[in-house]
């Protein structure tokens, strides 16, 4: 028998990435909402957490290279924040954590007058954690 509970859990992260030769400091917002499901695997309780991460970043330079590049070190961003948020889980609520799923996206916003044209940055990271003890409760 399966049980649900939901905890929402803002989060501000701030971070610098840095794209050939110049730095670009995204506007970086999270939301971490974590959907628990009682399941007994091995008699352990998994619950899975879904963390999203969203930011823009401007493009000085619009040129395909400059913007394949800004899209990697984006991606790599991603990929970085998504071990950190597992041992953040760690030293929060989970007594394990194993990532499951990630999903990254990026997408070029070409934006009307002076603004700057922008790279919209999304991930998901799904996890799924065994709770500590005196979290369960």
């Amino acid at each position: 028998m399966s049980k649900f509970r939901s905890l929402m859990v803002p989060v501000l992260a701030g971070a610098a990435i840095i794209a050939s030769s110049a730095t670009m400091m995204p506007t970086m917002t999270s939301t971490a909402s974590a959907s628990m499901r009682s399941s007994l695997m091995q008699g352990t309780e998994i619950v899975h957490v879904n963390v999203s991460f969203n930011s823009q970043v401007p493009l000085a330079d619009t040129s395909d290279e400059a913007i394949a590049r800004t899209q990697k070190t984006s991606r790599r961003f991603i990929y970085r924040m998504a071990v950190k948020e597992c041992a953040m889980l760690k030293e929060t609520i989970a007594e394990t954590c194993r990532l499951t799923n990630l999903n990254v996206s990026t997408n070029v916003q070409h934006q009307s007058g002076n603004n700057p044209v922008m790279l919209n940055l999304n991930g998901n990271a799904q996890f799924a954690i065994s709770l500590e003890s005196d979290s369960a409760n």
